[in-house]
């Protein structure tokens, strides 16, 4: 197998010359190469590639790649691009390594491409087109244009860079165009097929619109609704907080830590109160209430809602959560 695997490796690199480290470095760090560096550097800044690919074919095949090397790392360091520089910078990452190192170890060998500078090519346009296309979504976003469900729309791996650059840029969005976004959720239902609750957690938390929070609420959770859940419980006892706390004890997999947010407020605040007493009548969520009011140290509450309460099921909970002390 490892044989047959080798085999491929220098299968997939047969067309690249064989060179040394110590003959890399050497012309990486000729003064020749470092000139002409410099020298194309300028065409590069002009955007003059017709020019530079001429010039850059006047090389030996090996101070060609090194010339390119440098380039891309002026590239790098000088930051800035537009459309003509990334359109070179991608034509560098695609190109077919001409010349590879094979270093000898213990019982195997490792092919690597002589020059690196495809791979520093791609993360610099992908970073230049990641910035454009957050600039495109603001523009669209603040004109009222940005339809979420066309934007989302792709590949997961496209949805999952789409769905980083609205969350990034989100704080900067006016409170009109965020409101705008929020009630694409209540009118769209593309968006209900989002992978998960990223967007909509962070739409609720910006807008704070009672109808987005109710759809997160509802949909399956996720790490993102837990942490704006956790978020919610740092900002109570708000009374923003303390009603979407409320809210969320819908949602099977947070009622338990909504309630513990709740019931951990000192002191619970009257409508939190009001709240809890009526879930304390329900047969699906008063036992679990009854016994987090007990383990926080209200069991005189509750003990004082039971005697005074005619309902059963109260009555059941009460003695559920009794039954949970030491």
């Amino acid at each position: 197998m490892l044989i047959g695997l080798l085999a491929a490796v220098m299968a997939t690199t047969a067309a690249a010359q064989e060179v040394t480290e110590q003959e890399v470095r050497q012309v990486l760090d000729s003064p020749q190469v470092q000139h002409q560096v410099s020298v194309l550097a300028k065409l590069y800044d002009a955007s003059d590639f017709t020019t530079l690919e001429s010039q850059l074919q006047a090389f030996s095949g090996l101070e060609q790649e090194a010339v390119r090397t440098g380039l891309v790392t002026y590239a790098v360091e000088s930051g800035a691009l537009d459309q003509a520089k990334a359109d070179w910078l991608q034509r560098q990452a695609e190109r077919t390594p001409a010349y590879q190192v094979v270093e000898q170890g213990d019982g195997y060998l490792v092919t690597q491409s002589a020059f690196h500078y495809g791979a520093k090519a791609k993360s610099l346009v992908r970073k230049w087109q990641h910035i454009q296309l957050a600039a495109a979504m603001v523009k669209q976003a603040e004109a009222g244009e940005l339809v979420l469900s066309e934007w989302m729309a792709g590949e997961l791996a496209s949805q999952t860079v789409r769905r980083d650059i609205f969350l990034e840029q989100l704080p900067n969005l006016s409170a009109q165009a965020v409101a705008k976004l929020a009630a694409q959720f209540t009118s769209d239902s593309k968006l209900l097929w989002l992978p998960d609750n990223a967007v909509i957690a962070a739409l609720a938390a910006a807008s704070r619109d009672n109808s987005v929070y109710h759809l997160l609420w509802r949909r399956r959770s996720d790490q993102f609704s837990l942490a704006e859940l956790n978020r919610l419980a740092e900002l109570a006892p708000a009374t923003h907080a303390i009603e979407q706390l409320k809210a969320a004890t819908i949602n099977p997999s947070l009622k338990r830590q909504a309630y513990r947010a709740l019931i951990t407020q000192h002191p619970i605040p009257v409508s939190a109160r009001d709240f809890l007493a009526a879930k304390l009548d329900e047969v699906e969520d008063g036992e679990l209430v009854a016994i987090e009011l007990a383990r926080m140290g209200y069991l005189d509450w509750l003990r004082q809602l039971a005697e005074v309460s005619r309902s059963k099921v109260m009555q059941n909970n009460f003695r559920a959560a009794m039954a949970q002390q030491p």
